[in-house]
């Protein structure tokens, strides 16, 4: 799994995004957040294997695109007992 945070430059809002990378495409999901949490939404995106590029982007729910890092700000996510995840770069 990979992970970016960064800020809408559209909307403002806080965003976190994260993603897999497979043989039929790539598969994650956007969550942003507002500074005074008036809103709190995502969606999940899908970009098929025949259409994914050097620029790999996700559409925050204001309809601004957000760039995705290579490297992303962040790699893997085991999970421990009590729940917390804990990253790990590859």
């Amino acid at each position: 799994m990979n992970y970016h945070w960064t800020t809408c430059p559209s909307c403002s809002c806080q965003i976190a995004v994260n993603w897999s990378v497979r043989e039929d495409g790539v598969t994650g999901s956007l969550r942003r957040w507002s500074a005074d949490r008036s809103i709190n939404d995502g969606r999940p995106f899908a970009v098929p294997a025949g259409e994914v590029g050097p620029a790999l982007t996700a559409l925050c729910v204001c309809g601004a695109e957000i760039r995705l890092p290579d490297p992303p700000d962040a790699v893997g996510g085991t999970r421990s007992d009590d729940l917390r995840v804990t990253l790990t770069a590859d």
